[in-house]
């Protein structure tokens, strides 16, 4: 089963050996976008460097989730260094998860190899997989099979246990839908409305001003000598302000060249956020401001970690725990989470009320609110202290028995 043919491309477009897609059009016409194009649209590349940026910020960390001491990193792991470090000799994790996520939001699939020891079956490392070099999968006795191309025109299959696979949405659940193929129409468009005014301004019509005759019968090579002269004499900074004579027998006049008339800007803006929008980007990050400027940016910050963000570090979640963690560390509690707390920041003097409600009934301790903030601890300052005059349910339920027993 072809790549392409999982998007169904032969049914309404043509993949041409120059990585162009035509899309016929309703006129008929085919209009053709090269993938090259991508990103030299600045609404994708800035959506990918958001998303990417989000992801990598985050620290991630192995867990250790147990009823009696609830949930502490587990920094001695084996795989913890590899997670929270360096994945690999020459990749550190902050970049190994940023080049996955520019994967993932540019082919719509993001790779990684599972490097194990040969004799312990431990995992050593991971290494990242060009997407580009993805040409297949099969299912052979219910597992299922990646096919990459290798050196010449030579592909190896490897096993999907052994291959960290993450994509966007998927409609077999196996593969995810290249979002550029969404977005072709509009980022086609976006393109076009771009070259447009990049013409435009190359073949100098952003001019404002005009000079037409007054008088008939004008020598035309002697009119040409005269504008040349009064442009050399009266253009540039240097002559602004100054009175300006024009040429015998002429007016100027102002070219009404509304650029706005031609859609061409209505167009990038109508693209931008939808492009925005797919990526489940806030319209502010993209450049639109007037989407949002009546809105609360801490909230549309929250809106972006809650609705887009959580949702990319959960599908992370899920392959990692999956593809590294055994079965038995499942059962006995072990997670791979995102920390995703450091994507939205309060004002101080929330971020410190925060810490106080959790400091007096008795979820941290006043040492721990310290290293959060960078100050330094003290003794004593690891007792964990709670200020309250609420009492136990069970504790009111016994002081009541109590009563009763005595009044028998």
């Amino acid at each position: 089963m072809a790549f392409f043919d999982f998007l169904n491309l032969n049914k309404s477009s043509t993949l041409d050996k120059g990585g162009v897609i035509n899309i016929p059009m309703d006129s008929g016409r085919v209009h053709s976008f090269r993938d090259e194009n991508i990103e030299n649209i600045s609404t994708v590349y800035t959506a990918i460097k958001i998303l990417s940026e989000a992801i990598s910020r985050v620290p991630i960390h192995i867990y250790d989730n147990s009823d009696s001491k609830g949930k502490i990193k587990d920094k001695g792991h084996y795989l913890y260094p590899i997670l929270h470090y360096a994945p690999n000799p020459y990749t550190n994790s902050q970049t190994f998860f940023s080049t996955l996520e520019v994967h993932r939001n540019l082919r719509g699939n993001a790779f990684a190899r599972i490097v194990r020891n040969q004799q312990t079956g431990a995992i050593k490392q991971l290494e990242i997989i060009n997407p580009d070099t993805f040409v297949d999968y099969d299912i052979l006795d219910n597992q299922l099979y990646y096919r990459f191309k290798e050196a010449g025109s030579k592909s190896v299959a490897i096993n999907s246990n052994e291959i960290l696979h993450f994509r966007m949405l998927s409609k077999d659940g196996i593969l995810g839908v290249n979002p550029i193929e969404a977005l072709r129409l509009n980022l086609a468009t976006s393109f076009d409305a771009m070259k447009s005014i990049e013409s435009f301004y190359e073949n100098n019509a952003a001019s404002p001003k005009a000079i037409k005759s007054t008088a008939s019968g004008v020598n035309q090579k002697a009119m040409l000598a005269a504008l040349k002269e009064f442009k050399a004499d009266f253009s540039g900074a240097s002559k602004a302000g100054k009175i300006i004579p024009l040429p015998p027998n002429t007016e100027l006049q102002e070219l009404k060249l509304n650029f706005a008339d031609a859609q061409f800007i209505g167009t990038i803006k109508f693209n931008a956020d939808q492009i925005a929008s797919l990526y489940g980007i806030p319209p502010h990050l993209v450049g639109n401001f007037e989407a949002s400027k009546f809105n609360n940016v801490e909230q549309l910050q929250l809106n972006f970690k809650v609705n887009t963000v959580a949702a990319i570090a959960r599908m992370y979640r899920q392959e990692l725990e999956f593809k590294l963690l055994t079965d038995k560390e499942r059962a006995e509690g072990k997670s791979v989470e995102f920390t995703l707390q450091g994507l939205v920041e309060t004002d101080h003097k929330t971020r410190i009320e925060g810490h106080r409600v959790l400091a007096n009934i008795g979820v941290v301790s006043p040492n721990d609110v310290a290293k959060i903030e960078g100050f330094k601890t003290f003794d004593g300052g690891d007792n964990h202290f709670i200020q309250t005059n609420l009492m136990a349910i069970e504790d009111i339920n016994q002081k009541n028995s109590n009563k009763n027993e005595k009044r028998k």
